[in-house]
């Protein structure tokens, strides 16, 4: 019988940034928010870096007999990211392709891996409106999660990312209370930097974010509608490294039809984890 207080293996991934934890034990159904403190409590004792994991998530077997897995985050949000380290786990860094299921998504999305840079298609809504312009920004509606995006710099000065999502979550502004996942993304269009917080309802977790495949994806999205074509952009996360995004405008609907998100995975830990 398996010990109930060992994962026996949680590979820890560092994807640009955002320290995620991938499970791979198949667990009975239990209580996310206390495994994801309890996985972050017991990778603190390790003391490998000083990292801290921003997430976590579970690798399971794919509904879809097209997709190599399925990803299912402890908040059963979406997260490119943590799909960009899966799929350097499954893949070893080898140049592959294939689809692959993330919760929070009712499709499969594709995967590239060529030369070590991993590329995931990001969850555009097929048939809605992804984008609306509203006081503080561009507020992109992906699958499974929301960004809003802050360009105006007497706003970004104002009050730190973590402060505006904390005041529109308090007020349900927007009806961002009721969402799954919400993120806050500052970018300076000047130095292409931009800085992240995500609240993901769950697992009860608010997390500046040292990279966010999401908030970078939103960034592609808000700056390919405000120039009414595809955008390609490198963006610098708070961990001092890229991911780069695209985002494809099509003219006849006046909308972004696709974006993907893309850039390099580095594996910290790969092995059993103990917990209290």
């Amino acid at each position: 019988m398996n010990n109930p207080n060992i994962l026996n293996r949680v590979v820890v991934v560092y994807p640009s940034g955002n320290t995620t934890a991938i499970v791979f034990d198949r667990l009975p159904s239990c209580d996310m928010e206390y495994l994801n403190s309890q996985i972050n409590l017991a990778w603190k004792t390790l003391d490998i870096s000083k990292t801290e994991i921003e997430q976590c998530c579970y690798v399971k077997q794919a509904i879809n007999e097209n997709a190599v897995s399925r990803i299912e985050m402890f908040g059963m949000e979406f997260c490119g990211n943590a799909t960009r380290g899966v799929v350097q786990i499954i893949t070893g860094g080898k140049d592959n392709q294939g689809m692959i299921e993330v919760s929070g998504v009712d499709r499969p999305l594709n995967f590239n891996v060529s030369n070590g840079v991993i590329t995931v298609e990001m969850p555009i809504p097929q048939n809605e409106n992804i984008a609306t312009q509203i006081t503080e920004g561009t507020l992109v509606q992906l699958d499974g999660i929301a960004q809003l995006v802050v360009t105006e710099t007497t706003i970004r000065q104002r009050r730190t990312p973590r402060e505006l999502l904390n005041n529109l979550l308090e007020e349900n502004s927007y009806g961002l209370a009721d969402q799954s996942a919400v993120g806050i993304t500052y970018y300076d269009r000047d130095t292409k930097s931009a800085n992240f917080c995500v609240w993901v309802k769950k697992v009860n977790t608010v997390f500046d974010e040292t990279s966010c495949g999401s908030g970078t994806c939103a960034i592609g999205v808000a700056s390919a509608l405000e120039a009414r074509q595809s955008q390609k952009i490198e963006v610098v996360q708070p961990s001092g490294e890229c991911i780069s995004t695209v985002a494809v405008y099509e003219h006849e609907s006046g909308k972004v039809v696709a974006s993907n998100i893309a850039g390099k995975v580095s594996v910290l830990y790969d092995g059993e984890l103990i917990l209290s």
